[in-house]
C-alpha cells in the first residue's frame, strides 16, 4: 500500500473502491460486543487481572481487537500533516485553533494544509440538516480504509456500538488506560481522558430515552426528509440555522455525544461533547458506525419513501473532499454516498441484499456538474470540463499564511476571481429537472424557536421540550441538543453568546383557536439509568431569552 506525505500535487479521484490485500474482503461491520467479546475477559478469581486462565475470547476476536487497536495506535504515531495520521483524520471532524498551533510546532508541514478544503468540514456550520448523515457515512467510509491499511489487516472493519440494542454500558474495550510502572502514554490506544466517570466505569448506564426508545421513534417514521429541517430521519434542507437538527442526529447521537463528554468535574468537557474535539476520542467512530448502521437499516425497511426531498441540485452537489487510502482526493457527489449500496459496506445484521431507498435517487444527476462551489486558492480546474484537475499548485509563504483575501478600498472597486466548480449550463438544466418520484407539496409549518445563552459547559442531561394547550395533556414537540453549543453559537447569525434551536409545532397545534393558554415546558431527562449509583445531574446553568413561534 502506498504511503505519503501531504505535497503540493494530489491526485484527484472519482468513486474508487478498495479491495483489502492479497484479495482478502473486509468483514462486515460488526456489532462491538461480538467483535471483541470483551464479556469473557472477566477477572473471574478477582486478584485484580485477566489471566489466559480467564480469558475466554475467541482467538478470533483477540485478532479483531488486536487489529483495531493497531491500527489507531499507528495512525497516532504519524504527523498531523499526513492525511493517514489520526490528527489529521479527526482534524477533518473539527479541530481547536490551539490544536492547529500545538501540531504545527511538532510538524511544519501542517502550515501547508489546505485548511478550508479538509478539516472542520463536519456540517454544524449552519449547512442543511440533511447534510449530517451523508457527510458523516462518507467520512468513516474513508477513515475505514485508513485504518484497516495502518492495522496492515485486509479484513477489518470498523466494529459499532450497538446502545440502541440493549448494550448501554461504556464497552470495556475502550474503558481501561492499562498503563504499567515507568509507562508515560496509556497502553491503550483506545482509551481516552476526560470521559463521565461513572459511566466509564460501569457505575451506570444509559436509559432506554437515548437508546431503544429513539431507535424505536427513528424505525417508526418512514420519510427521510421532513417538511422542515428537525422533521424526518435525516432532516431537511429549509433553514441554515446551525441548532436546526434531524430526528437521527438530536437522538441518540448528540445525546451520546453528551453521556461521554458532557461536564466533568465541575467547570469543563470532554472531548465528545464538541464539534471541535470529538473525533480525537476513538469512541467516536464505534458511535458514528453506529448512526451509520441506523440508516442502513432504516433504508431497507419497507414502506420507506423520500418524503419531502430537496431539489436536484443538493443531490448533484460535490461539496466535499476526503483523502483515500492511496492519497487521492475523492470528490463524489451527494448522491453517491447517500446510496449505501455504493460504498460496498456490509453490516452484520442488515442484508445487503435487501432492496433499499435510496439505491433510486429521485432525480437523475449522476455525474452531473453544477455549478454550486467555489474550490480553495490554488486549487485548479480543467476549463474544458469544469471538473477539478489533478493537481494543486504550489502555494507561497504569502498565501498560506494570508487570513485577508484583501483590504476594500474606500477609493476604488476590488475585484476577486471565483474558482468555480461546475458549469452554468448544467445548473440551469438542473433547475428544470423533474423528479422521478411524487414529492409531497409543503405547505406552512409552524416552529417553536427556544433561544438560550451556552453555558460554561455542556450539562450532563437532556432537555424534553413540551407543549400545553390549555388543560389537555403535554405534548413532546422535541429536544434542546447540548452536543456543540460553543461551535453552534459561533456560527449563529446574531453573533452573540446564544443559540436558537427550532422545533415543528405544526401538527401539535392543529385546530387550536385559542392559543391564549399556550405553554411550552422544558423538563431535563437524565441520560443515565437510576439503578445503582448514578451520575450526578450537573445542568450547566442554562438561560432561557426568548420562547417564541415562527410560521415558515
Amino acid at each position: 500500500m502506498k504511503r505519503f506525505w501531504l505535497l503540493p500535487g494530489i491526485a484527484i479521484a472519482m468513486s474508487v473502491f478498495v479491495t483489502g490485500q492479497d484479495g482478502l474482503e473486509p468483514a462486515p461491520r460488526m456489532d462491538l460486543r461480538t467483535f471483541a467479546e470483551y464479556h469473557l475477559f472477566v477477572d473471574t478469581n478477582g486478584d485484580g487481572v485477566v489471566d489466559e486462565s480467564e480469558d475466554r475470547r475467541s482467538p478470533e476476536a483477540k485478532q479483531r481487537l488486536a487489529s483495531l487497536r493497531k491500527g489507531v495506535r499507528v495512525m497516532k504515531s504519524r504527523n498531523p500533516s499526513d492525511p493517514t495520521s489520526w490528527f489529521f483524520q479527526a482534524a477533518i471532524h473539527g479541530v481547536t485553533d490551539d490544536a492547529m498551533i500545538e501540531a504545527a510546532d511538532r510538524d511544519p508541514y501542517v502550515t501547508s494544509v489546505r485548511r478550508e478544503m479538509f478539516w472542520n468540514r463536519c456540517p454544524h456550520n449552519g449547512e442543511p440538516s440533511a447534510d449530517f448523515l451523508v457527510w458523516h457515512r462518507a467520512y468513516i467510509y474513508y477513515f475505514e480504509q485508513i485504518l484497516r491499511e495502518a492495522a496492515e489487516d485486509p479484513t477489518l472493519s470498523l466494529p459499532y456500538w450497538n446502545y440502541t440494542g440493549g448494550d448501554v454500558s461504556f464497552p470495556p474495550a475502550f474503558a481501561n488506560r492499562e498503563v504499567a510502572d515507568g509507562d508515560i502514554i496509556p497502553r491503550n490506544p483506545l482509551w481516552a481522558s476526560d470521559r463521565e466517570a461513572a459511566f466509564v466505569v460501569g457505575r451506570t448506564g444509559l436509559t432506554p430515552k437515548v437508546t431503544t426508545e429513539a431507535f424505536a421513534a427513528l424505525m417508526s417514521e418512514t420519510r427521510l426528509f421532513g417538511p422542515s429541517e428537525d422533521t424526518g430521519f435525516a432532516g431537511g434542507v429549509y433553514d441554515d440555522a446551525p441548532g436546526t437538527m434531524g430526528m437521527i442526529e438530536r437522538r441518540p447521537h448528540n445525546d451520546i455525544h453528551v453521556a461521554i463528554g458532557g461536564v466533568i468535574g465541575n467547570d469543563f468537557n470532554g472531548l465528545m461533547a464538541e464539534v471541535r474535539t470529538a473525533a480525537f476520542d476513538p469512541i467516536f467512530w464505534v458511535h458514528h458506525a453506529n448512526i451509520d448502521r441506523i440508516f442502513a437499516k432504516w433504508d431497507a425497511l419497507q414502506g420507506r419513501t423520500w418524503g419531502y426531498f430537496p431539489d436536484a441540485a443538493w443531490f448533484a452537489a460535490r461539496p466535499w473532499y476526503f483523502y483515500d487510502v492511496d492519497g487521492n482526493v475523492q470528490n463524489n457527489q451527494r448522491v453517491f454516498y447517500l446510496n449505501g449500496k455504493n460504498l460496498r459496506v456490509a453490516y452484520d445484521d442488515v442484508d445487503s441484499n435487501a432492496p433499499t431507498l435510496t439505491e433510486s435517487a429521485p432525480f437523475d444527476v449522476k455525474e452531473s456538474n453544477v455549478m454550486l462551489a467555489t474550490l480553495p486558492k490554488n486549487f485548479q480546474m480543467d476549463k474544458a470540463t469544469g471538473m477539478a484537475s489533478p493537481q494543486l499548485e504550489p502555494m507561497c509563504d504569502c498565501c498560506r499564511n494570508k487570513d485577508v483575501e484583501a483590504t476594500l478600498s474606500a477609493e476604488v472597486a476590488t475585484e476577486f476571481s471565483l474558482n468555480v466548480v461546475g458549469s452554468a449550463a448544467e445548473s440551469q438544466k438542473l433547475m428544470g429537472l423533474a423528479p422521478r418520484v411524487e414529492r409531497p407539496k409543503r405547505g406552512p409549518q409552524t416552529m417553536l424557536e427556544v433561544t438560550f445563552l451556552v453555558p460554561k459547559s455542556v450539562p450532563n442531561v437532556g432537555y424534553e421540550v413540551f407543549l400545553q394547550i390549555a388543560d389537555a395533556d403535554e405534548i413532546s414537540v422535541g429536544n434542546l441538543s447540548m452536543f456543540g453549543l460553543k461551535h453552534h453559537a459561533e456560527h449563529d447569525t446574531d453573533e452573540s453568546n446564544s443559540v436558537t434551536q427550532r422545533m415543528n409545532i405544526t401538527d401539535a397545534i392543529k385546530g387550536v383557536t385559542d392559543v391564549s393558554r399556550l405553554k411550552v415546558v422544558i423538563k431535563p431527562y437524565s441520560l443515565f439509568s437510576e439503578a445503582g449509583t448514578t451520575s450526578t445531574r450537573r445542568s450547566g446553568n442554562i438561560g432561557v431569552t426568548n420562547v417564541s413561534i415562527k410560521v415558515d
